[in-house]
């Protein structure tokens, strides 16, 4: 409450109003105590100045009370949108926070895997080249040569054997490059197989983060809907109150007596203050 100073023109020597002093509402009081008492003492002359200044007063009060009331409504809006601020900013932090701690989780799981798949791929390639041999079994045609040969040996037919041992050769290295061919286009087959396993698996990998990223972003911006819908709604009902006030304010300077409004507005200020604690739990 504002101090109600004194005006600095002079009383008449008839004014026998109490003197100014205190708050706005504390000299209402004592006016007033005063108008009925001299209405009660039968000083209608004294009780009729001080109706008049209480009249005067009124309109002072009135005034009051509208300013008070506008620097309460702006205080709260203010207040409304600190704490809606504060909530969007520890928002935006949790979620970018948690986003962030998501995608790391990800690359880490990401690199792992190809990790994995290093590991597995050289220990795959030691696995083929040790369980593949280099040289193939001897086939029935070369073991059928080198058993000719062996029975020409015997019988001492050397021109012979050494034709066939010379065929022998040349089978030998024939079938040892298709062998070898062949083992390699093997190995190379079930590698391209092992990578391609891997690459579909680290394309499952990929998609699956993609999805967890899209639903953080979809979750992220209904939670920021609902969030801005929350304030929107405080906001219209704290504005609706306020105009119900003033509405009510307006009213009551019109109808209502002088020390009623007082003590209205010394009721109005105490629920302000306790609505006020309350106004963004919500």
């Amino acid at each position: 409450m504002s101090t109600f100073q004194r005006p600095t023109s002079s009383r008449k020597n008839t004014n026998t109003l109490p003197p100014q002093q205190g708050d706005l509402e504390e000299y209402i009081q004592i006016l007033y105590d005063h108008q009925k008492s001299c209405e009660k003492a039968g000083k209608y002359l004294e009780a009729d100045q001080a109706k008049k200044r209480l009249a005067e007063l009124k309109k002072e009060l009135d005034q009051k009370n509208k300013v008070d009331v506008k620097d309460r409504h702006c205080s709260e809006k203010q207040e409304i949108e600190k704490a809606h601020l504060d909530e969007f900013n520890q928002f935006n932090t949790f979620w970018d926070e948690k986003m962030v701690e998501f995608d790391q989780e990800a690359q880490k799981v990401k690199e792992q895997t190809l990790q994995r798949h290093e590991d597995e791929l050289r220990q795959f390639s030691d696995e083929l080249e040790n369980s593949i041999p280099v040289k193939p079994k001897d086939s029935a045609e070369l073991l059928a040569l080198r058993k000719t040969e062996e029975q020409l040996a015997k019988q001492e037919n050397y021109m012979e054997a050494h034709l066939i041992q010379q065929k022998i050769l040349n089978q030998e290295r024939d079938e040892l490059e298709k062998w070898t061919v062949g083992r390699q286009q093997k190995i190379r087959n079930l590698i391209t197989q092992l990578r391609q396993k891997q690459i579909n698996e680290l394309n499952a990998l990929t998609q699956r983060i993609l999805s967890g990223q899209e639903e953080q972003r979809k979750i992220r911006s209904q939670e920021l809907e609902k969030l801005l819908q929350k304030y929107q709604n405080v906001r219209k009902e704290l504005e609706s109150q306020q105009v119900q006030e003033i509405t009510r304010l307006d009213k009551s300077c019109k109808t209502q007596s002088i020390m009623q409004q007082s003590r209205m507005n010394q009721s109005r200020m105490q629920q302000s203050y306790a609505k006020d604690e309350n106004q963004y739990i919500r």
